[in-house]
């Protein structure tokens, strides 16, 4: 996947967090998808979408409507307790009707028969009514207390003001493409000249104690893919004897492009070479002769861990191709530029060799390579800084904040590089 941040994916990112920030969780899930897509540059876009997903769902959740009360029934004893103290005052009612009917009719000289009847009053049973059950209300929404997004900090390596430095990467191998594509005119001048101009520019920028390469493939025969030829074995720079090698490169209409067998054979042209390798790639289009360029930096990386694979695409035409040679850089370890003028060739050959820095997260996982003067934006935490080719200078400790901006500056101190971390607020114990 791509690594590299381009003005594009800072605008996405941007808009993904401004999302965040006025929780419209579902936009936000949108972009920051389609950023992760596009580049692995943003190492807290996973967290940030789950972020997202959770808070949306928590919106979205209710609570279900309450069952109705029971209805409120009387207790059994109290029915039947009813039921006999009406029976019992009938049966009384009617005993005394009886006595005085039969009083009435016969006369009798004893004294009259007086029924004095006493009953016990029966207390009315007190039951106690149940209190009406109160019917369940929705619970009103909780206000749960979420966490603010957690933004991003930014990291980067630079020199400090006023500091030059003349510090490179110390072996650096160049496959040059001559196939016949190269024949090509860019702005009225054929891309062989524009590349080789470029070339020659940067060999009068190296320090003489560099050690350089040269390999180029499609130059000397027509639908031949076996022709990659080694220019320049690995040696510590003779200007004028290499300049004078680079104009002699002339493509041929028809020569294929075999980027794989180049990569490899360059390989063993550096095998037994000690320290950092960086190989430049410089191409305008793609594999031609069936090879698989990505699995053969993938191969060449594990068997190597100091050796790195950088990739220039040249106008480059089409998109394909341009994933395809961005994909060989990612395998290789190394950084993908594009270029599609004379200018933006030089410049990149610049990049491409200028000291690097590579970033490990607490676990050791490499985050992020990148070269001096470039930033990440990375999830807060404690974070190791590797500089230049076989770690020169590793940094241990490094902090980074939410929403701050941390910064390394190096410095040459007789001959060593110094370092000193910085952050917004100032700088780091």
């Amino acid at each position: 996947m791509n690594t590299q941040r381009t003005p594009e994916t800072d605008r996405l990112y941007d808009q993904g967090v401004a999302c965040m920030r006025a929780a419209r969780w579902e936009e936000a899930i949108v972009i920051l998808s389609r950023l992760r897509d596009l580049t692995g540059a943003y190492p807290d876009v996973e967290a940030l979408i789950a972020d997202a997903q959770l808070k949306m769902e928590i919106e979205q959740a209710g609570v279900p409507a309450a069952a109705p009360p029971p209805k409120s029934r009387p207790p059994r004893a109290v029915v039947f307790g009813g039921i006999a103290a009406t029976a019992l005052i009938s049966l009384i009612v009617a005993a005394i009707l009886f006595v005085r009917l039969d009083a009435s009719s016969v006369r009798v000289a004893a004294q009259p028969l007086v029924l004095n009847l006493t009953f016990p009053t029966i207390a009315p049973t007190r039951t106690s009514t149940p209190a009406p059950t109160k019917t369940p209300q929705p619970l009103p929404p909780t206000a749960t207390s979420l966490p603010d997004a957690v933004l991003p900090g930014t990291l980067g390596v630079r020199l400090a003001p006023g500091e030059r430095t003349t510090r490179i990467t110390e072996n650096i191998a160049v496959i040059l493409d001559a196939s016949g594509s190269m024949l090509a005119r860019l702005d009225g001048t054929p891309k062989t000249v524009i590349a080789r101009q470029a070339l020659i520019a940067l060999i009068n920028r190296l320090p003489e104690t560099t050690n350089v390469a040269l390999r180029t493939y499609g130059h000397r025969r027509a639908d031949d893919c076996s022709d990659t030829e080694l220019i320049q074995a690995l040696a510590p720079l003779q200007r004028d004897a290499l300049i004078a090698r680079i104009n002699a490169i002339r493509p041929v209409n028809g020569g294929r492009t075999p980027i794989a067998q180049s990569l490899a054979d360059m390989a063993q042209d550096l095998a037994g070479i000690e320290g950092n390798v960086l190989i430049v790639l410089v191409s305008d289009g793609d594999e031609t002769c069936g090879g698989d360029p990505v699995a053969t930096a993938s191969m060449l990386r594990a068997a190597n861990s100091q050796l790195r694979i950088s990739v220039i695409g040249f106008d480059v035409e089409q998109e394909e191709w341009r994933r395809r040679l961005e994909g060989i850089a990612v395998a290789g370890g190394g950084a993908y530029f594009d270029a599609s003028n004379a200018e933006q060739l030089a410049d990149a050959l610049d990049q491409a060799i200028a000291l690097t820095y590579r970033v490990f997260d607490a676990q050791g996982k490499e985050v992020y390579q990148g070269r001096i003067g470039s930033d990440v934006r990375l999830a807060p935490g404690v974070y190791r800084i590797e500089i230049g080719g076989d770690a020169e200078l590793t940094i241990e400790t490094v902090i980074v904040e939410s929403n701050t901006t941390t910064s390394v500056e190096l410095r040459e101190d007789q001959g060593e590089l110094r370092a000193s971390t910085i952050t917004d607020d100032g700088v780091q114990p």
